[in-house]
């Protein structure tokens, strides 16, 4: 019955088209009617654009502790992707469900709220939390807001349980994520005359190089007990951008990528051995052609 309960819950959770650069305030509506119903004291968080909230909620009595369960409700695009069926209808076949957000993390979601209907709200002895949070996916802003308000209210359970998808193994830890872009401003020209410009797309890619070293050296630095697979920090690159024509001087280019470490001195070698690299290597070679060229990090 809770799984039938729980199925016709992420129906309608998976038809709320709560991709990250999309609002997710109907489905945060959703939710929160149906706490509301369930006698839950709820609070709906709106971030600064207006068009994206957290939802807090709580049952039980109103006091310090108690258990926090938590999942975000946006999910990734499907754009390019080759789905065979609506990726925002739920569908059923051979046992399985397929939609967007089925498992990160609608499903969770779903079956919190059919604990939140089976249990005895009266009976509970220390407080049942629920925070639904938006933008985990573009790098955990609802979340971080959350913590904010969480720190502000002074509410503080004795334990939170995020429901991401670990194969039901209980996950106590995780790598950092930094992500960033540089952006490289060099000086345009024609093609012809490549020693006349400075090609933005060149030192974005030597960048990208030193990037792939540090990688490299990174991996001989794991340490032996870590928890993590791989066990040594990351390093990816997502995005490199530049020019408009095949024979023109790149002026600009930029460069995302993420890292994430296993320890702050991993973080910090990255940092000291890119700002070497740029103070060192290439601003001087840039500058020496356009004074004006610069690499921002």
């Amino acid at each position: 019955m809770d799984a039938e309960r729980a199925i016709e819950i992420l129906r309608d959770l998976i038809a709320f088209e709560t991709v990250s650069t999309d609002s997710n305030l109907d489905m945060i509506h959703y939710l929160a009617d149906r706490l509301e119903q369930l006698g839950a004291r709820c609070q709906i968080l709106r971030d600064e654009s207006g068009t994206k909230a957290n939802l807090l909620a709580a049952l039980g009595p109103d006091m310090p502790g108690g258990i926090l369960l938590s999942g975000h409700t946006d999910v990734v695009p499907v754009t390019d992707q080759d789905w065979t069926v609506d990726p925002f209808k739920m569908t059923e076949r051979d046992g399985l469900l397929y939609g967007r957000g089925t498992c990160d993390m609608k499903g969770f979601i779903a079956a919190a709220m059919v604990m939140a209907e089976r249990i005895d709200a009266d009976a509970l002895t220390t407080p049942l939390l629920f925070a639904f949070t938006h933008d985990e996916e573009t790098g955990c802003l609802g979340g971080q807001t959350l913590v904010a308000d969480l720190k502000a209210q002074k509410i503080r359970p004795d334990i939170a349980i995020v429901g991401e998808p670990t194969g039901m193994r209980v996950i106590e830890g995780h790598k950092g994520c930094c992500e960033y872009t540089t952006r490289f401003s060099g000086l345009e020209g024609h093609g012809s005359a490549p020693d006349a410009g400075v090609n933005a797309a060149e030192y974005a890619v030597r960048y990208v190089g030193k990037l792939f070293d540090l990688r490299e050296q990174l991996k001989a630095r794991a340490l032996r007990d870590s928890a993590f697979e791989p066990p040594w920090t990351t390093i990816n690159i997502g995005r490199i951008s530049g020019g408009i024509a095949h024979n023109v001087i790149v002026g600009k280019a930029e460069v995302d990528w993420e890292m994430r470490p296993v320890r702050t001195s991993d973080a910090d070698f990255v940092k000291h051995a890119l700002d070497a690299y740029v103070d060192e290597e290439l601003l001087p070679k840039m500058q020496a052609v356009h004074p004006d060229a610069t690499i921002l990090r």
